[in-house]
This record gives C-alpha cells, structure tokens and sequence, in this order.
C-alpha cells in the first residue's frame, strides 16, 4: 500500500526537478514527505480502529474472555498492524480479521458468532469432513488483504480454486469465511465459497442463508452460482 504511494510521490518529484531552482525542490520534497508521513498516521489510526472494533463484536457475540485476551495480549494489536501496513491492500479488499480456528471452538462454536439482525449461524456438518487443503495455523491468527469472493462469483468452486492459486493468492478456508462472516455484512450481497478446505472428497464448504439464518454448508467442486463466490487472502500470521 505505502510502497504504491512512494513511487507515485518519486514519479511527481522526477517531473518537478527538471529544470527547477534548489528552494522549489526542497519545499516540493517537504510536502511530498508531510503528505506521506499524514496518510501512513491516517492510514494506521483507521487499522486501529478496526482491530479495536473486531474486538468489540467478538465481545458482544460472547466469545470466551480468554480467546479475547489472547487476541489483544501484549503486543498484537502492533504487530497485526505492522504487518498490514507492508501489505499492498486492494482499496475493496479488508485490511484484516482475526481467525479463531476450530480448536478452540469447535465449527458449531465459531459458526453461532456469525449473527444476520438477531440470528446466529448454525451448521449441520461433520466436522471430522471438513479438511483444509490450505496449510493454516492451528492457533488464532489473522488473515489479511481479504477479497470476499466479489470478483468471483457465479464461477464455480473447482474454476476459482485454480484462479486463486495461480493469480499467487491464499485459498480461504472454511474458518476464515466464517471469520468475514463474523466481521462483514457480506452475506447480505452474496454467500462465500471455501476453496480452501474440502468438504468429503469432492465437496466444498460455503456460507450463505438459509431464509434470514446464517449456515454453513457445503456443496460439490463443480457447481457454481450467481450468489456465490469464492473468498481468498493475501497472507496470515499467526500470533
């Protein structure tokens, strides 16, 4: 994100130099550096706030007091920050979110936290089926530059997981679209496919609604549907 910015300021400044007198070059300089040093104060001030408003709706969904602990101990809000200010963001994509992964909840557990007005989510799955193809933390962690399955929908889950993997991205598991799930309104515009995990041999989690109620379910590799799209990420660090 800042890197893109950088070398736009350098292209501007290159321009600006030719034929320019000593002053106008270093009050140009000067600017260019106040204006970089606002958006990265700007840029930082926004991430906190929404680490900090993650937070908050884990709390309000009753998450155990220890899985948030965990999640704002010692220095991770800084290093969930840090990372994601290396990252070049897509201006559609979320900055980040936590993942609280099957250990310590369980499916049904994490499921419940998505919430559409006043229902909570439900699953009927196995999760003894559910397997993740993807290599994912077994601890909490964040996954980071999130695209929510948008730019993919009515693909088909086996199309996507090919796409996704060559465009050098992170399939999303059955986890995380729980996670975008829990921190998004997404399933109010369309329902997530999980290419990134398995469901059986050749079936593949997704989120969607079922009437007003969040589920997860599953369906095959090769259905695909207008109302669905398959999520990925750009990286994930484990705290």
């Amino acid at each position: 994100m800042l890197c893109k910015d950088e070398d736009q300021l350098k292209d501007k400044l290159v321009a600006l130099f030719s034929n320019t007198n000593p002053e106008y070059i270093q009050n140009a300089v000067t600017a260019a550096q106040n204006e970089l040093s606002r958006k990265v104060k700007q840029m930082r001030a926004d991430m906190e706030r929404l680490f900090d408003s993650q937070i908050q709706t884990l709390k309000d969904r009753g998450c155990p007091s220890q899985i948030i602990e965990a999640l704002v101990n010692g220095r991770a809000k800084v290093k969930v920050i840090d990372h994601a200010q290396t990252l070049n963001i897509a201006d559609c994509n979320l900055p980040f979110a936590p993942v609280i992964t099957p250990l310590y909840l369980g499916y049904h557990g994490i499921v419940a936290m998505v919430r559409n007005g006043d229902k909570s989510g439900y699953t009927y799955l196995d999760p003894r089926q559910i397997i993740d193809e993807e290599k994912v933390p077994t601890g909490l962690y964040y996954h980071f530059d999130i695209e929510d399955g948008t730019s993919r929908l009515g693909k088909k889950p086996e199309v996507s997981d090919r796409d996704i993997r060559s465009e050098k991205r992170l399939r999303s598991v059955a986890a995380e679209v729980v996670s975008i799930g829990t921190h998004t309104n997404e399933l109010s515009r369309h329902y997530m496919d999980a290419v990134g995990s398995r469901y059986g041999s050749v079936g593949v989690p997704y989120l969607c609604l079922i009437g007003d109620r969040p589920k997860l379910g599953w369906d095959c590799l090769g259905d695909g549907d207008d109302r669905w799209g398959a999520a990925s990420c750009g990286s994930r660090l484990e705290l």
